[in-house]
């Protein structure tokens, strides 16, 4: 028989700072959806600078949780 072995992945983060990062990727993509939202109304001047927030937010959001990520 073989002994194959398969490596667990390290451990980064602690599961606090691990559920921080969610909750706050989480408010980023709702508070950016928002924005898109706002800005797509075009009820201001400032409309296209909170469409333009609304997508960078939403990207942060998306991105936040892959710092630190290891392709397996």
């Amino acid at each position: 028989m073989s002994d194959f072995q398969v490596n667990r992945p390290p451990q980064n983060d602690a599961p606090g700072a691990m559920l921080g990062r969610v909750i706050v990727s989480f408010v980023l993509f709702a508070a950016g959806l928002a924005l898109i939202g706002i800005g797509a109304t075009g009820g201001s001047d400032l409309s296209p600078y909170l469409f333009t927030g609304g997508i960078l937010a939403v990207c942060l959001g998306f991105g936040l949780p892959m710092i630190g990520a290891s392709e397996r």
